[in-house]
């Protein structure tokens, strides 16, 4: 790996911001999706077509998909811990891309090598 002063600007920003989200902030692999459903009360008014809107985490856990009920009290928990993931993730993107390229310019570099 090459010293941090070899990397541009760009990308010691974004390390840098990757690792201290990875090392201070706590996040979840997964997204929020609102649903609606009912209840299955006689006579609540989801029997007649209002439903109860949610909010769930769709996350992998293994294999299989997982859809968790997120209560009111830690909607503004989960909403953040899933930013912090996207944060991070739209990072690790702009990482890669970057060392794409110099894996590409390397790549060139090599094939002029051969005879």
């Amino acid at each position: 790996m090459y010293h941090r002063s070899h990397l541009s600007a760009s990308e010691r920003r974004a390390r840098s911001r990757l690792a201290q989200i990875l090392h201070q902030q706590p996040f979840l692999c997964g997204s929020l999706v609102t649903m609606h459903r009912t209840c299955g009360k006689p006579g609540c008014k989801c029997t007649r077509g209002e439903l109860h809107e949610g909010l769930y985490l769709a996350l992998r856990v293994g294999k299989s998909r997982k859809m968790i009920h997120v209560p009111r009290a830690l909607e503004a928990t989960a909403r953040q811990w899933v930013a912090t993931y996207q944060e991070a993730h739209r990072l690790m993107d702009e990482v890669s891309g970057q060392c794409l390229t110099q894996f590409l310019e390397k790549k060139g570099e090599a094939k002029g090598d051969r005879p």
